[in-house]
């Protein structure tokens, strides 16, 4: 069922407030679905299974069949929480879809901190109000939908962003610990806690190493100074505006948010967490040198070049979260990629760095002479005598995976040594992208490509002309997957 998004963003139009939408995720639970147990059970379960998103800062909204067993249309949002149930009927009238634009607008009002009409002495109960009585199309009608008092308390709820939000300290040292989109922490080993945060963890205890890592990520985040601020505001709104003349309104329309570090963690290298873009402080210095009160028009374009093409690549992990499936179809329907969780080994897990755009895994790539058999590439730690320096003591290990009636697994050696290559050694695949980098995951493919393919944008020239021939099938494939999955 089509939600009425346009009405339930019509509804805030007075607050200035749009909703943006994420890809629905499929909770497979009948009882749930048809209210035969009660909501907090829901919610926990829900939780235990990683359906839960963002740290209180995103609308959870669950849709179901009957909630404590009543039938809509109905629903409970939680006071100024992240949670709400909704029930909606399966009439498709005019009238109907004006009900169910209320009724999430109405929960919604709820999460937003929001009380009934008549449990506020502000807002009046004799007018149609989104919180009060009145056929459903005035109260969504935004001559009537809010009154001032109740805009004023929308602003202050921690769920309202701005379009470019720039996270301060207290805010980015939670947001930066996030993982409710994907594991991260809790499956870090301690060589890479170590090459992470430049230094040495206390302990060989992995829990208590992952704590450690935690806490280290936590005090790594600084504030903006103003005139970063600016500068990348200044940039996003240029690359918005590109993305828009292009139809690309998948990423334009999702929020832009920041968290700067110190330049010791990660190595000063840009990544994201859930829907974050993570800067280090060189990083950004080096980004913004061109930026001034006094730029040339040649000035403006290498900066929109530069960080513009950052920016967009790091915003790509992001949707790439939020909008699974889209990725999920380009990388096994276009690039035959297969998608499979590998039996680890414990010589790898010692040594392996998980990428926090990609910390999964969970992609093979099938070998076009024998069936049943993959390449698994990972990156992972060189041996080293102190502590591994971020960068250059990566290598990139090419496995052998086979698939024994659907058990995924490592190939070995008959002295039981697991068996690999390098990627010289499978061209066909090396050869297959317009991109030299990145090519240990599909995510870093896509978003090293969209960069590549956002400068064509901007410089007017045809995308990835100048990438090897036989990269020109996936080249083709993937800006048909932007034309018609990003618009």
């Amino acid at each position: 069922m089509a939600l009425p998004e346009d009405l339930v963003d019509n509804a805030y139009s007075k607050a200035g407030v749009d909703f943006h939408f994420l890809a629905p995720i499929y909770f497979n639970n009948t009882k749930a679905r048809d209210g035969l147990i009660n909501l907090d059970s829901i919610v926990k379960i829900a939780n235990k299974e990683g359906h839960i998103k963002g740290q209180n800062d995103i609308v959870n909204m669950f849709f179901v069949n009957a909630v404590d067993e009543k039938k809509g249309p109905l629903g409970r949002g939680l006071m100024g929480g992240n949670l709400t149930f909704i029930t909606l009927g399966n009439d498709t009238g005019q009238e109907n879809i004006d009900m169910q634009a209320f009724v999430i607008a109405h929960e919604v009002g709820h999460n937003l901190s929001l009380k009934h009409a008549v449990d506020d002495k502000n807002v009046p109960n004799s007018i149609p109000n989104i919180q009060g009585d009145g056929d459903f199309k005035d109260r969504i009608d935004p001559k009537f939908s809010l009154n001032q008092y109740q805009i004023d308390i929308i602003h202050k709820s921690p769920l309202v962003h701005p379009r470019v939000d720039f996270l301060e300290k207290e805010r980015a040292a939670i947001a930066i610990l996030d993982e409710s989109y994907e594991p991260y922490f809790s499956q870090l080993q301690i060589r890479e806690i170590e090459a992470f945060t430049n230094s040495e963890v206390p302990t060989n205890n992995i829990l208590e190493a992952r704590d450690y890592a935690k806490k280290k990520f936590a005090t790594a985040v600084i504030d903006f100074t103003e005139d970063e601020k600016r500068c990348i505001s200044f940039v996003v709104n240029k690359v918005n505006t590109i993305l828009l003349e292009n139809g690309i309104t998948l990423m334009a329309n999702q929020p832009w948010r920041f968290i700067k570090i110190e330049d010791w963690l990660c190595g000063g290298f840009a990544h994201t967490r859930g829907t974050y873009v993570i800067l280090s402080q060189r990083h950004i210095d080096h980004l913004t040198k061109t930026w001034s009160a006094n730029m040339t028009v040649e000035d403006k374009k290498i900066l929109i070049q530069k960080m513009g093409g950052l920016l967009v690549h790091e915003q790509m992990h992001s949707l790439q979260r939020t909008f699974k499936s889209k990725f999920e179809n380009l990388y096994t329907h276009d690039w035959d990629f297969t998608k499979a969780l590998v039996l680890n080994d414990n010589s790898i897990r010692k040594d392996q760095v998980s990428n926090p755009d990609a910390p999964i895994a969970e992609w093979l790539i099938a070998n076009p002479q024998k069936p049943n058999s993959y390449y698994w590439i990972r990156t992972l730690l060189k041996e080293t005598d102190g502590i591994p320096i971020m960068g250059k003591d990566f290598m990139d290990k090419v496995f052998i995976v086979g698939n024994n009636n659907g058990k995924i697994s490592i190939i070995e050696s008959n002295d039981n040594q697991l068996v690999y290559t390098t990627l010289d050694d499978i061209d066909f695949y090396k050869n297959a992208f317009p991109t030299t980098r990145g090519l240990d995951h599909p995510n870093e493919i896509s978003a090293y490509m969209f960069s590549d393919y956002f400068k064509s944008l901007l410089s007017n020239t045809k995308p990835f002309k100048k990438a090897n021939k036989k990269s020109s099938k996936n080249s083709i494939l993937f800006i048909q997957w932007i034309k018609k999955e990003m618009k």
